[in-house]
């Protein structure tokens, strides 16, 4: 089954019978890590809310250098998300636990390769996203009570389990052939290269399995 973000915020508010027992209901414009976006809360008591909410953001990469070749591509971050949040103590400081629904990828292109392994290799296209479309996540922050109502602010940091991206790589291969076609050797030199270069790139985003959590914004309850 597709997951959409409507259907992940469907499933949230399951978690809980008619929304209409909520107690408060707040609206929360934000920014992080993860890019703009915003978020509704509803609050039951002064220690339970549940909150839905949609990030997203646009960034490009121009002429990064590294030991083996020169990046330039985008990173496209769209992350809607879902959690419970509780206030152990009915105050201030909260604990959140959650999903957040990965729609996040980036395409990279590189090029200006160094090395005389990278001779049969013009350009290298690069394109990753996530393959667990779930993830969990965990927070702690501080945020005005749930209970109180008008103008407040919201802070929250902690973690996802992203695990591993999925990385595909396609190669234009150099060649001699007038016709513009490798040779079976120049092609086999190029997808080599090619294959090798997306095991490093596997490798390098290993790191990056759980990926930080930090927004903030302000919150308006009603």
């Amino acid at each position: 089954m597709r997951i959409t973000p409507a259907s992940l915020f469907g499933l949230a508010l399951l978690a809980f019978n008619p929304l209409a027992s909520a107690d408060t209901f707040g609206v929360v414009p934000q920014v992080g890590l993860a890019g703009y976006g915003a978020t509704v809360e509803w609050g039951f008591s002064k220690y339970l809310s549940l909150s839905a909410g949609y990030t997203w953001a646009d960034q490009s990469v121009r002429d990064v250098k590294s030991d083996q070749a020169t990046y330039s591509g985008d990173a496209s971050l769209r992350n809607p998300q879902a959690f419970l949040r509780w206030a152990p103590f009915g105050g201030h400081f909260r604990l959140a636990a959650g999903l957040v629904k990965q729609n996040s990828h980036f395409d990279l292109m590189a090029s200006q390769f160094t090395g005389t392994t990278a001779a049969p290799v013009d350009s290298i296209t690069v394109h990753s996203d996530y393959a667990q479309s779930l993830a969990p996540a965990l927070t702690f922050g501080w945020e005005t009570p749930i209970d109180k109502l008008g103008l407040g602010y919201h802070f929250s940091a902690g973690a996802m389990y992203a695990g591993t991206p999925d990385v595909e790589a396609t190669a234009k291969c150099k060649t001699s052939n007038p016709s513009g076609t490798p040779s079976a050797g120049e092609q086999a030199a190029c997808d080599s290269y090619t294959a090798d270069q997306r095991k490093q790139i596997e490798h390098d985003l290993e790191r990056y399995k759980v990926l930080p959590i930090l927004q903030a914004g302000l919150i308006y309850r009603m």
